[in-house]
């Protein structure tokens, strides 16, 4: 049982988060996973979670999740559902100064 299911809806009514479901291969097909996503143009923030115990977030630049490269992330965090939500409510949307960024390699001429 996820306890945080108020925030949870939160993020998808009220912050506009799409919100998917992940079910398992083998019937009863039971839910193991919900996943959350917001894209703010160049940026996807996405939520994942498998229980109050086990979560995931980060911010992604699209092109990289897009292209099928690997992910570049310039946020992560995983732990509790709770802690997680948490790092979420205070992530700076990417407009802001104080917005985590990537550090990308120059280029060597």
């Amino acid at each position: 049982m996820i306890t945080q299911l108020q925030r949870l809806r939160h993020l998808h009514q009220e912050r506009g988060w799409s919100f998917d479901t992940v079910r398992s291969l083998n019937p009863p097909h039971e839910l193991v996973e919900l996943i959350y996503s917001f894209c703010h143009s160049e940026w996807l923030d996405v939520l994942r979670v498998k229980s109050d115990t086990d979560a995931q977030a980060g911010r992604f630049l699209v092109e990289s999740v897009v292209d099928g490269r690997r992910p570049q992330a310039c946020w992560l965090v995983t732990g509790t559902l709770c802690d997680v939500l948490d790092g979420l409510d205070e992530l700076p949307p990417p407009t802001s100064r104080l917005a985590p960024r990537l550090l990308l390699p120059a280029i060597v001429r």
